[in-house]
């Protein structure tokens, strides 16, 4: 009997453990910010193996707030830089205001989407309530989309070809000047 008490109890823990967290948002927890949050994202391609540059980037869809549906695949035609970020990473979160002021600058003329990883999106938005950034966070909560981009430390940052291929990956903290360096060189 004490063994089946045991087992019983032992599968309610994992019960418990396997359920999914929400990924909605509190209506209140933006109030007043500008930030795009989108809450969900799901990897479509199911390749393997590092990316090197040349390769075609991954693809993924991401669902904005509005309810419109994303993929990274329906940017091509303009140059992407693709970052991994986590609202408890130093160095990513100084270089927020750095990719900010280099996405305005490109006015409109460049895509930066920043993917969090493995982060609900209530800390994201706490973290959008501190970061003025125009640009989409994007909830990686399982954390697939980063695996398939091999990040394994953050900040890293991808650079994507109008025509969708990897340029260049960056691993570390980028500076404006690094930035506009990388993108007048996406072709």
């Amino acid at each position: 009997m004490k063994h089946y008490v045991l087992l019983l109890i032992f599968t309610l823990i994992l019960v418990g453990c396997g359920r999914a967290e929400t990924t909605a948002l509190p209506p209140d927890l933006l109030e007043g910010s500008t930030a795009i949050i989108a809450v969900e994202s799901r990897l479509l391609d199911r390749g393997s193996g590092k990316l090197v540059e040349g390769d075609r980037a991954p693809d993924f869809s991401f669902t904005l707030p509005d309810g419109t549906t994303q993929r990274l695949s329906d940017l091509q035609g303009r140059p992407v830089v693709l970052n991994f970020w986590a609202s408890w990473c130093l160095p990513c979160i100084e270089e927020m205001p750095a990719i900010e002021q280099v996405y305005q600058d490109a006015e409109g003329d460049l895509v930066v989407l920043a993917v969090n990883r493995n982060e609900l999106p209530a800390a994201i938005a706490r973290f959008a309530n501190t970061v003025e950034v125009s640009f989409p966070l994007i909830a990686d909560v399982t954390g697939t989309i980063g695996t398939r981009y091999s990040i394994t430390s953050l900040p890293v940052t991808y650079f994507i070809n109008r025509d969708g291929t990897i340029r260049a990956r960056h691993i570390g903290a980028l500076s404006e000047t690094m930035l506009a360096e990388r993108i007048q060189a996406l072709e």
